[in-house]
C-alpha cells in the first residue's frame, strides 16, 4: 500500500480517533498533518487526552507506521483520504467529513447514487417489512442502500439490499473490523464479500463507543442523496440521522406509521415538520425525479454528475452541498444572473440538476451516461 506521507500522518491521528473537527483546525493552524507529527516530535502536545496520546506515541515512528499499513493491507482494508478518485463526492462536500474513511468490500459503490434506510433498532413487523421492501425496490432501480448495521431496522434495509443483488454500504460505529452487533455478521460479511462496502472512520480494532454513532450517523446522511425514515421515537438515533441530513441539505423523507404507537412518533413528527411521505420505494424514486424502472447501474455507465465547463462545475460543487437558489448560485459562483439561467437550463435538460418547488435547484441522481 503506497501513501503518501501525509496520508500516513492522517493515518497516525486516526489511531487516536482524533475528531474530524479538531484535525480540521490544528491543520489550518499548522498547514498539514505532517506539521502535526513534527510538532509531536518537538513535545508539543496533539490533544489532552491521555489515552490518545498513549495511542499516538504508540505509533509515532516510522517503524510503526509501516506495521501498521502493512496489517491494514493484509485485512483487504482500503483507507480513503480526501482527494482521492474513490473517496465519495457526497460525503466530501459536509461540514467536517472524516480525513480517512475505512473501506472494506467494494469501495465503487460508494460514489454510486445512494439512499439512507435507518429506522429503530426495537421496530414492529410492519416496519421490518417496510424497511425491507423499500430498499429492495431501490436497488432493483440501481441505486445504493445505505444504513448502519444496527439491528432493526438498519439491518432489515440491508437484508432487502441484499435480496436484490445489492449494491449496500454499511457504516460503523467501531472499527470495520469490528462487525457489530454481532448478530448480523451474516449481513457484514455478504457485504463486505462483494455486495457493497462496509465503511468507518474508526481506526482498525475500534470497539464501538457510544459517543462513536452520531459521528457514524452524519456519514450515512453524508454519503446518501436522501435519507428515508422508517420507525423511531423522537429521541433516537434515527432522528439524529434526521437532523445530520437536514443540515447537509439532504432530502428527508418519512413512512407513516401507526398513530399511538411509539416506534411512529418519529416520522410522524417530522412528516408534520414538512418531511415527504413515502409507502413504497416508487414514491421514494419518482420524488427524487427518477422513473422506478430507471437502471443506475455503474455497468450502464451512470456516473456521478461532473460538469462539462468550469462554470457547471462550480454549480455542482455548490449543489453538491445543498439545494440552492438562482442567488445563492450566483453569489457563491460569481456567475452573472443571465449566465447561470443559460447553464442551469443545459443542466436540466442534460439531467444533471432538477429544479423544485420556489426554483430551487439540486443534483439530479439521474446522472450522465457514458457510452
Amino acid at each position: 500500500m503506497q501513501l503518501t506521507e501525509e496520508q500516513r500522518c492522517l493515518l497516525w491521528l486516526s489511531t487516536a480517533e482524533i475528531a474530524a473537527d479538531r484535525v480540521r483546525r490544528m491543520m489550518e493552524e499548522r498547514g498539514s498533518a505532517r506539521a502535526l507529527w513534527e510538532d509531536y516530535s518537538a513535545g508539543i502536545a496533539i490533544t489532552g487526552n491521555a489515552e490518545a496520546n498513549h495511542i499516538l506515541n504508540r505509533y509515532h515512528s516510522e517503524i510503526a507506521m509501516d506495521t501498521l499499513c502493512e496489517r491494514i493491507e493484509k485485512k483487504d482494508v482500503l483507507p480513503l483520504f480526501q482527494g482521492d478518485a474513490a473517496y465519495p463526492a457526497m460525503l466530501g462536500c459536509i461540514n467536517d467529513p472524516p480525513y480517512v474513511l475505512y473501506g472494506m468490500g467494494d469501495v465503487a459503490v460508494l460514489n454510486r447514487p445512494s439512499i439512507a434506510v435507518v429506522g429503530t433498532r426495537y421496530p414492529s413487523a410492519y416496519g421490518r417489512n417496510m424497511a425491507r421492501a423499500i430498499a429492495f425496490g431501490l436497488c432493483e432501480a440501481g441505486a445504493c442502500v445505505v444504513s448502519g448495521m444496527a439491528r432493526g431496522i438498519d439491518g432489515c434495509a440491508h437484508e432487502g439490499a441484499i435480496d436484490a443483488k445489492g449494491p449496500t454500504v454499511a457504516v460503523l460505529g467501531s472499527g470495520v473490523n469490528v462487525p457489530y452487533p454481532l448478530e448480523n455478521i451474516g449481513i457484514y460479511r455478504k457485504i463486505a464479500d462483494g455486495l457493497g462496502c462496509v465503511v468507518s472512520e474508526f481506526p482498525l480494532d475500534s470497539t464501538p463507543q457510544t459517543y462513536h454513532f452520531p459521528h457514524r450517523n452524519r456519514v450515512i446522511s453524508g454519503l446518501s442523496h436522501a435519507v428515508v425514515f422508517v420507525e423511531g421515537r423522537v429521541k433516537s438515533g434515527g432522528m439524529i440521522t434526521v437532523r445530520t441530513a437536514l443540515d447537509q441539505g439532504r432530502d428527508v423523507f418519512a413512512v407513516p406509521g401507526c398513530v399511538g404507537q411509539s416506534v411512529s412518533e418519529g416520522p410522524h413528527t417530522i412528516i408534520r415538520e414538512g418531511a415527504r411521505l413515502v409507502t413504497s420505494a416508487e414514491d421514494v424514486l419518482l420524488d427524487l425525479g427518477i422513473e422506478p424502472k430507471s437502471d443506475l447501474t455503474a455497468d450502464k455507465g451512470v456516473l456521478q454528475p461532473v460538469g462539462d465547463t468550469p462554470a457547471q462545475k462550480a454549480i455542482l460543487k455548490v449543489l453538491l452541498r445543498e439545494p440552492t437558489g438562482m442567488d445563492g448560485l450566483c453569489l457563491e459562483t460569481g456567475l452573472s444572473a443571465d449566465d447561470m439561467m443559460a447553464e442551469l437550463s443545459v443542466m436540466e435538460i442534460m439531467g444533471q440538476i432538477r429544479r423544485e418547488s420556489g426554483n430551487i435547484f439540486a443534483v439530479a441522481i439521474r446522472a450522465t451516461r457514458t457510452e
